[in-house]
């Protein structure tokens, strides 16, 4: 299973690396979270720092900031899968950590959210039954096993396939928001 997950991994990251009009699609997913349920009734947002050809999250990032929100975001710990979520203040605060990706310093407390806390979750691509396809390591199936919030995937639409293989680590994200439509999982 795991050789099929890097075949996908490859074939997705090219696939989304072709993506036209990124900047224009990640802004039409950024609106319709912006008009969720989901968003508006949430206090605190987890955030991934998007990187290369991922759905941009800086407007997501400053709305939240905007609105009054907290905002948070990932920090592996280690190599082994882990990651705790710590609040910024500002963008300024992002610092490079693993994998060359932005992420907050640890000088305040982890925060482990709660049912008002909205997690953005990254993927490689999503099945249009919930499931994500990352980039190997587990972080946001270890974290997402254990979180009391909503998680939402953001997905190009073409980066959308049927199924994806899956194991028992694998989660689903309670909605995905792709520039075409919203799935719910819940």
């Amino acid at each position: 299973m795991i050789q099929k997950k890097d075949i996908l991994r490859n074939l997705f990251k090219i696939n989304r690396d072709a993506v036209d009009n990124k900047t224009e699609l990640s802004e039409k997913i950024c609106q319709s979270l912006f008009k969720s349920d989901e968003y508006r009734n949430c206090e605190s947002i987890f955030l991934y720092a998007s990187c290369g050809s991922e759905v941009c999250t800086d407007s997501i990032m400053h709305r939240a900031f905007a609105d009054g929100k907290r905002v948070a975001f990932p920090r592996c710990i280690d190599k082994n899968g882990n990651m705790k979520f710590y609040y910024i203040n500002s963008s300024s605060e992002l610092i490079l950590g693993y994998y060359g990706i932005k992420a907050p310093p640890t000088h305040t407390e982890a925060y482990f959210g709660n049912e008002n806390t909205l997690c953005i979750v990254p993927g490689l691509a999503f099945s249009i039954d919930g499931y994500r396809l990352g980039y190997g390591k587990g972080y946001y199936d270890r974290f997402l096993s254990e979180f009391k919030g909503v998680s939402i995937g953001l997905c190009y639409d073409m980066c959308l396939c049927k199924t994806l293989p899956t194991d028992e680590y694998d989660k689903k994200v309670n909605y995905l928001i792709t520039d075409k439509r919203i799935y719910n999982f819940t």
